[in-house]
């Protein structure tokens, strides 16, 4: 149950980061009055500011790579190999 409640959490800070980061949207509206008619656009821009959604980006973008990296280091670099012996030889040469 608390694994379904930090997954939830979690889902619903995305999803409000998410529409923070969506596109601008602008209407368009006509309005009746007596015999002229009114258009109206109406503009709502981002939730946050430019330089904010490039340092929201910039951030998890190190925090990704950081747990990559992680991830990686633990499966792939310490993993415990068997000791074995080198199997090389050079070649024999015929030395005069």
């Amino acid at each position: 149950m608390k694994l379904i409640k930090n997954s939830s959490t979690t889902l619903v800070i995305l999803l409000i980061i998410f529409t923070c980061c969506t596109q601008e949207t602008e209407g368009l509206r006509r309005v009746m009055r007596g015999r002229r008619t009114l258009t109206r656009r109406y503009f709502s821009g981002l939730a946050i500011p430019g330089w904010a959604l490039v340092t929201l980006i910039g951030i998890s973008e190190l925090l990704l790579g950081a747990v990559l990296y992680f991830v990686l280091y633990k499966f792939v670099l310490t993993k415990d190999y068997e000791p074995t012996t080198n199997t090389y030889a050079p070649a024999a040469t015929n030395e005069v």
